[in-house]
């Protein structure tokens, strides 16, 4: 009997682990995205918070902190069922779900409200200290701006169905708007917003263009046309209509490719925050939770490598 119940000890894997993959950077970027620098970082991070007020009332102490961040981390990144999740760290599906509500929120207060959201955008005069090659065009840029979408299951509610229906892509879905600095780096992102929602009452919605100054410049495209919201003094770029013409004209086109430059930076920056797979969709049950969790997966894609090559090179991570 001893023997059979040693056997299946044995067979059985061992527990996902930290320590298993630390020393792995393959392993360490397809489970997390990033690092073991940085996991550490960030999980060094966590733990001053310590306590932390778990969702369902109740600690889990049968798995460590470092291993619930980890636990995190793959939701987020890999979506993994919470079955696959409960059998790969060995405790409870209620387990798996209590880690993963109180650790988006844990992370979402720390890296959200504590840094992205207090820091705000950088100032023009921060933004020129690291300006890359494709900003030349446009030295007083402070950002450039783009909206996001991702498919989400029906509402029950009609008037929410609805509002949350969007025509661009056919199917129900949130939007939300983000923002990157000319260096790569995201600095801003909205609230989720239902699908119909268009990209100028975003804007005008999120409170955004109180950030900017006269003088600052932001960069968009043609769905921003938001030039009556702009604040005295703050400048737009989009792209020029073609309108009743058939062609551009040589500076019209020229600037079209100076824009597109400049802004394909916010568009590989939300590439990226769908990168986490949790993403793809948003299921019923996480609703309520699916803005924490998108603005989290934007503060996670700035501890991952910068987005530009030549602000990449100059990169440390303190």
């Amino acid at each position: 009997m001893l023997e059979t119940k040693s056997q299946e000890l044995e067979a059985k894997p061992p527990r996902m682990s930290i320590e298993r993959i630390a020393d792995d950077p393959k392993k360490m970027l397809l489970y997390t995205s990033f690092t073991y620098d940085v996991f550490k970082f960030l999980c060094n991070t966590v733990d001053r918070f310590q306590p932390l007020t778990y969702y369902c009332g109740w600690r889990v102490t049968s798995v460590s902190s470092e291993d619930q961040l980890l636990l995190t981390l793959m939701k987020l990144t890999m979506n993994c069922k919470d079955l696959d999740l409960a059998e790969r760290f060995c405790i409870s599906k209620t387990s798996v779900s209590n880690i993963f509500h109180t650790y988006v929120c844990a992370l979402h207060e720390i890296l959200f409200d504590g840094i992205l959201q207090s820091i705000g955008i950088p100032s023009q005069c921060k933004c020129k200290g690291s300006m890359p090659k494709s900003f030349e065009a446009f030295p007083t840029a402070r950002i450039a701006i783009d909206c996001t979408e991702i498919t989400q299951d029906v509402p029950t509610e009609l008037h929410a169905q609805s509002l949350s229906y969007s025509s661009y892509k056919s199917r129900h879905t949130v939007k939300a708007l983000t923002g990157v600095a000319p260096n790569g780096t995201l600095v801003y992102t909205s609230y989720l917003y239902p699908g119909s929602v268009s990209d100028a009452a975003i804007v005008e919605h999120s409170s955004i263009l109180r950030q900017f100054c006269p003088g600052d410049l932001i960069l968009a495209d043609k769905g921003f046309n938001i030039y009556d919201k702009l604040p005295q003094g703050v400048h737009l770029n989009i792209p020029p209509f073609l309108g009743q013409k058939q062609h551009f004209t040589k500076q019209e086109a020229e600037m079209c490719f100076k824009i597109a430059r400049s802004r394909i930076h916010v568009e590989r920056a939300n590439e990226r925050i769908k990168n986490y797979n949790v993403l793809d969709h948003i299921p019923a049950k996480y609703r309520s939770l699916s803005t924490k969790i998108f603005q989290v997966c934007v503060c996670l894609v700035n501890l991952q490598s910068p987005l530009l090559n030549e602000i990449a090179e100059n990169y440390v991570l303190y």
